[in-house]
């Protein structure tokens, strides 16, 4: 998972690569000026509902924010496995997790 600085940093350069100014994203996310600016400052890390906004505003999805994902070389079957992954509660992740988990030590 990126740092807090790396993330700050990937917000801001795919918010300039849309051409999307500071006020549309805040808006967009549903987030005030005061909280992405104590993002930048003091480098805390948002909470996960601000991510969530942002990616949403940023129209990514939330693993190509907050991992070293590229967003353009996922495929369709990963934005799909996104797509369902958050329609699932914490309970089914946790099973599916520990799956995939056990599936990728064979």
């Amino acid at each position: 998972m990126l740092t807090s600085k790396e993330l700050y940093d990937k917000v801001e350069k795919i918010r300039i690569q849309k051409g999307m100014p500071v006020a549309q994203l805040n808006r967009l996310a549903g987030i005030s000026h005061a909280t992405l600016n104590s993002w930048k400052i003091r480098g805390t890390m948002p909470k996960l509902d601000v991510l969530e906004g942002i990616s949403l505003a940023l129209e990514i999805p939330l693993a190509a924010l907050l991992y070293d994902v590229e967003v353009d070389k996922l495929t369709g079957e990963e934005i799909e496995l996104l797509f369902y992954w958050k329609k699932i509660d914490n309970e089914q992740r946790k099973s599916i997790m520990s799956t995939i988990k056990a599936m990728s030590k064979t």
